[in-house]
């Protein structure tokens, strides 16, 4: 069982490697750098302000630890065939799942401990931690997601609770945080050693694995991953479900003012679930950036990469209906084709362009940046879409 998973973990790294390669391209290396550098400023600025004992913090960080232990789920990479092929090694499946826990550890431990690093300036701004206590916050969350783990596995046997399992996971976490902040972080550590034993103690080598659920919990599992690959890039594996969306019809009625091209560009970039998803996912994510950062100059730069990033998502439109033989008999030139991609285009990204000036109001409602940025916007976005585009898809 061993060899087995050992197996099953290269591919899946192999399978893993093939899409971050896609994901860590050279535009996004780029945005992370402006986009990190924008909230450790800001986390940094927003320090200074905070004042001592406040409740709301203590709040906070009880629910920013209690939840992101739950970053980072148990990789068993069970396969459908799993319960006709291994059925008689059930016994054995003990030692399979425990090393798909101790493999699940390696990425949801690195998660956990950074998130906690990462809130400890704030928690050391509000309330006075030793550095001894500074070391039992940091091994009670590894505790936390070990403990989080354990109860992820007992969930793969069968006959057991769900609905209790479930409460447990979501309560557990918050209490031993609630405990570290509100009270002393010996109480949390204590708390969370008692619930790790409890956890390890019903974990029987002879129990019977519930196959059904274990297959449902990792494909589950692989999809939010492959989700999350399809920000940025096409995986095969997510597909769009047909459903008739009444409220686009105006959208599309906007869009494909014009010739029969421009129709086609509208609807599809609205019926595209991945294109128009990706578009959208990324515009809702700079515009919370965009509202985040005060410094004018930085929001001003994170506007001009967010459109650029944006806006290159829209090539693949260009070809979207190149495999259709029809469109080739269309008694249309090439000129008028071009001449409604930019079109459409164009008023996508003047859309997203006057979103991501408004983001940048802030909560300060800084009139002044946002007109800027709109100008900016418009001027870059008229760029892209009448001269960058179409030499890029040329």
């Amino acid at each position: 069982m061993g060899n087995l998973f050992a197996n099953r973990r290269r591919r899946h790294f192999i399978l893993l490697m093939k899409y971050w390669r896609l994901v860590f391209n050279d535009h996004f290396i780029i945005a992370l750098f402006f986009l990190f550098g924008a909230l450790a400023y800001t986390y940094a600025q927003m320090l200074s302000y905070v004042p001592p004992n406040q409740w709301w913090v203590k709040l906070f960080l009880t629910l920013w630890l209690g939840l992101v232990v739950h970053v980072g789920r148990l990789a068993t990479l069970v396969e459908p065939a799993d319960p006709v092929f291994l059925l008689p090694q059930t016994s054995s499946m003990i030692n399979y799942f425990r090393r798909a826990r101790y493999y699940s550890m390696v990425g949801g431990e690195a998660i956990t401990i950074m998130a906690t690093v990462v809130s400890l300036p704030l928690a050391l701004a509000t309330v006075k931690l030793t550095n001894f206590e500074v070391g039992e916050v940091l091994v009670m969350m590894v505790l936390l997601k070990y403990s989080h783990l354990l109860l992820a596995q007992r969930h793969l046997s069968l006959g057991a609770n769900s609905t209790m399992l479930n409460v447990a996971g979501l309560g557990e976490p918050l209490v031993a945080t609630a405990l570290t902040w509100w009270l002393s972080p010996t109480w949390g550590l204590v708390v969370t050693v008692i619930m790790c034993a409890g956890h390890l103690a019903r974990l029987r080598a002879n129990e019977t694995v519930d196959w059904v659920r274990a297959i449902r919990f990792e494909q589950e599992r692989m999809e939010s991953v492959y989700r999350f690959f399809n920000l940025f890039t096409d995986v095969p594996q997510v597909q769009g479900r047909v459903k008739k969306r009444t409220w686009a019809a105006g959208l599309i009625t906007w869009l494909a003012k014009g010739d029969a091209w421009a129709y086609l560009y509208a609807r599809g970039l609205v019926r595209n679930v991945e294109l128009s998803g990706l578009i959208t996912r990324l515009t809702i994510l700079m515009m919370v950036v965009l509202f985040f950062v005060p410094l004018a100059f930085l929001n001003t730069a994170l506007l001009i990469v967010g459109l650029y990033l944006i806006a290159t998502q829209l090539t693949p439109l260009a070809d979207h209906f190149e495999a259709k033989v029809f469109t080739h008999l269309y008694p249309l030139s090439q000129t008028v084709r071009q001449r409604a991609f930019k079109r459409v285009t164009t008023k996508v990204v003047m859309v997203v362009a006057v979103l991501l000036a408004l983001a940048s109001l802030g909560g300060h409602l800084n009139w002044e940046q946002a007109g800027l940025n709109l100008i900016i916007g418009i001027g870059e976005g008229l760029i892209l879409t009448r001269y960058y585009l179409p030499t890029r898809i040329h």
